[in-house]
């Protein structure tokens, strides 16, 4: 998904922790929705994927390379607080469901009215809390779902501490489709896009001190993509916060500023 995040410093922090169960490793997986048999290499490692299978993966912290069917290299890298995600090579197009309300049984919560869009999945019309994604590298840090592809949505499961939270599922196109009966055909394709943008555009703020804040968060952005060392990016991801803390404290006002690398788990580096 081409998107260019935008950020409420009033009400965005930044996660320091590593949320898999070992911070070295991060559940990534490979999946192939699609009628075909699939072939990628991971690091030197051949994945034969047959059509509507996947392969959950371990990757660690650090540089990776996926070599494509077709011969392009895809380098990528993943971060030390990385949630993990999903490899996309088919470019399929997956569904994010962002609104799956839960509160505890004995609790009332009127919630506010979500935002509606109409997708399309195989030329089909789905109307909903939905958001289409087909990034070649689905990232969950960016796109912060609870559930995953084929992973039932459970509220048995839920701790008991947990009474009002807002819940999202991510759903490869096969799952989705299954669940409405239909079957996947894989009609409209998506051209893989692999093209690598960094456009930092800074607003001419009239207020120095506002604008002194974006120029440190955004050089802290620019360290953070080529920081291989995970202490040093947990301490620059603190600092981040640290800064936000202080431009609220300072400012107050809520100011919207285009960051690219430390609101994700992965990033592309190279294409060749």
């Amino acid at each position: 998904m081409k998107k260019i995040l935008l950020i409420l410093l009033s009400i965005f922090f930044l996660s320091c922790g590593v949320k898999n169960s070992n911070d070295n490793e991060h559940i990534f997986y490979l999946d192939n929705p699609t009628s075909k048999n699939i072939e990628i290499t991971l690091d030197g490692k051949l994945y034969k994927l047959k059509s509507k299978t996947y392969e959950v993966l371990n990757l660690k912290t650090g540089e990776h390379i996926a070599e494509l069917s077709d011969g392009t290299k895809v380098y990528f890298k993943i971060f030390a607080n990385s949630r993990g995600g999903i490899i996309n090579p088919t470019t399929s197009s997956y569904v994010f469901n962002y609104f799956i309300p839960y509160s505890a049984p004995n609790i009332f919560v009127e919630w506010a009215e979500p935002e509606i869009n109409t997708i399309s999945i195989d030329n089909l019309s789905f109307t909903g809390t939905y958001k289409v994604v087909n990034d070649f590298i689905i990232d969950k840090n960016y796109i912060g779902w609870d559930f995953d592809i084929f992973e039932e949505i459970n509220f048995d499961k839920i701790s008991p501490e947990i009474e009002i939270k807002l819940f999202s599922k991510i759903f490869n196109p096969y799952e989705f489709l299954k669940q409405e009966n239909l079957e996947y055909k894989d009609i409209n394709k998506t051209k893989l896009n692999l093209e690598i943008k960094e456009d930092y555009s800074i607003p001419n703020f009239e207020d120095k001190k506002v604008k002194k804040y974006v120029e440190e968060i955004i050089e802290l952005d620019k360290v953070y993509k080529v920081e291989n060392d995970k202490n040093e990016q947990k301490k620059i991801l603190e600092k981040y916060n640290t800064l936000v803390d202080k431009y609220i404290d300072e400012v107050g006002a809520p100011v919207y500023i285009k960051i690219l690398y430390l609101d994700k788990g992965v990033i592309i580096t190279k294409v060749e």
